[in-house]
């Protein structure tokens, strides 16, 4: 019983980013930039470029403003994907997710997400 818990604690440790996503600035990618954090809120602007990609990543609770819109594809753990238009002006309030993106167009938003 006791090897069967370890080896469910090890799997679920190994797994754990593919389930649950990596935090984005992790990947200390040119196209996003930390403005603001407290224990509260945490304020990202992602500005890519087309073709620019951002891999499997986690949000918590969060709020996008797009100040420059444009298309970008979105995909899910799963492999399904959608294209999505943002239009400049724009609030998006979402809950968590899981998804890995791919700027079509050069876009920038402000992306504050909120902690529990």
């Amino acid at each position: 019983m006791r090897g069967s818990i370890a080896l469910t604690t090890a799997l679920l440790t190994l797994l754990a980013p593919l389930v649950f996503g990596q935090d984005a600035l992790t990947f200390a990618l040119k196209s996003q930039q930390l403005l603001a954090e407290n224990d509260k809120v945490r304020v990202i602007r992602f500005a890519p470029s087309p073709g620019d990609k951002t891999p499997m990543h986690s949000h918590p609770d969060y709020v996008v403003y797009v100040i420059k819109g444009g298309k970008v594809k979105y995909t899910l753990p799963d492999g399904t994907s959608t294209v999505s238009e943002l239009k400049a002006g724009q609030v998006l309030i979402k809950g968590p997710v899981v998804h890995a993106d791919e700027a079509l167009d050069a876009v920038e938003t402000i992306i504050v997400e909120l902690k529990k």
